[in-house]
């Protein structure tokens, strides 16, 4: 591994959750408790570029997840949708946000501030920069908005080489595809995306089953949805993620498929080294409500607490934080406690 960057566990699966609006309420912390009898080595959640919306770093909130021994993972956006991004109806057009645009340098202020602010934390931080970019609901994607595949492999490497002028070496970089790509055409592969081993730490895959949330669309199960861009992921040789994955209630038995999928990470993904559970409540303009909330129901709720017990699946904190934690000064701890939060 890179020095400075998160290894994956020797044996098991790190668990994560993503719980909105996540560390920017802090009772969404501190709620997973209840569903969970470890805690969570990885909170992730978003936040986007855009002025309109959670724009900047917050030391005090990541020095909050620090607190509770889980490293966050911020997916990081680069388009400007507000409070309600699922209900934009054509989110993919943004002229503002091309990757071009990245690449060209528009946003390198923003870049660097944020590349500052992450080394002057000190402590591991992962970032998943524009995940799903072979989809087609992103200003970010690759065939969208004006922009190519190689336009996005351009842009994340204008990204990471401003990371690394600024000497943030405490960012381990999550490259994430969506399990499927949409457009399914040839130039429009995963592959078309890869930024090249240098630029990236973990890859990863997100997929959710739909269930009969959305008419027609058949119960799958976590092998239907990542067998394939497992087969990828594993031939790149990185460590491996899944990003966000959970299923909704309607079209089969949720509690049980939340015990196979996590049963199934020991028996047959033992390169899987992290898993991020999406617990959210949606509702938007394209696919109504989908409730893939761990509590969507009690069942789901108690086939969650007892997956997520089993020896296989870690909780935090994880070595690197652990490391990092334990060689703070005691003004470091005043420094990481004085910071106010900005949301």
């Amino acid at each position: 591994m890179r020095p400075g960057a998160i290894a994956p566990p020797s044996n098991g699966c790190y668990i994560g959750f993503f719980r909105p609006p996540g560390p920017f309420d802090r009772k969404a912390m501190a709620s997973y408790s209840a569903v969970s009898a470890k805690p969570p080595a990885i909170i992730m959640w978003y936040q986007q570029w855009g002025t309109h919306g959670a724009n900047k770093f917050d030391p005090a909130m990541v020095a909050a997840v620090y607190k509770r021994g889980a490293v966050p993972m911020i997916s990081w956006e680069p388009w400007d949708p507000g409070s309600k991004p699922h209900n934009i109806k054509v989110p993919s057009d943004a002229p503002d946000w091309t990757l071009n645009s990245i690449t060209a340098g528009k946003h390198d202020a923003f870049i660097h501030s944020w590349a500052r602010s992450i080394k002057a934390m000190g402590g591991p931080v992962m970032l998943r920069p524009m995940h799903e970019m072979n989809g087609n609901w992103y200003p970010w994607s690759g065939t969208m908005n004006g922009n190519q595949p190689q336009d996005f492999v351009a842009a994340w490497r204008h990204m990471h080489d401003i990371f690394m002028q600024e000497g943030a070496t405490n960012v381990t970089w999550v490259w994430s595809v969506n399990y499927v790509s949409k457009p399914f055409s040839i130039e429009n592969t995963a592959a078309a995306y890869y930024p090249g081993d240098k630029y990236v730490d973990w890859v990863s895959a997100s997929g959710f089953n739909w269930g009969q949330s959305i008419t027609g669309v058949p119960w799958k199960s976590f092998d239907d949805i990542f067998t394939s861009p497992l087969l990828y992921l594993k031939s790149l040789g990185k460590p491996i993620l899944i990003g966000e994955c959970a299923a909704v209630e309607q079209g089969g038995s949720k509690p049980e498929w939340i015990k196979q999928t996590y049963a199934g990470l020991a028996a047959n993904h033992p390169e899987i080294g992290a898993f991020i559970y999406y617990d959210a409540y949606e509702k938007g303009v394209k696919h109504g409500v989908q409730d893939w909330r761990i509590q969507s129901s009690k069942a789901s709720a108690a086939a969650y607490r007892s997956a997520v017990s089993a020896p296989y699946m870690l909780g935090g904190p994880m070595p690197e934080l652990a490391a990092w934690t334990k060689g703070l000064s005691a003004a470091d701890k005043k420094r990481l406690a004085s910071y106010p939060h900005l949301y």
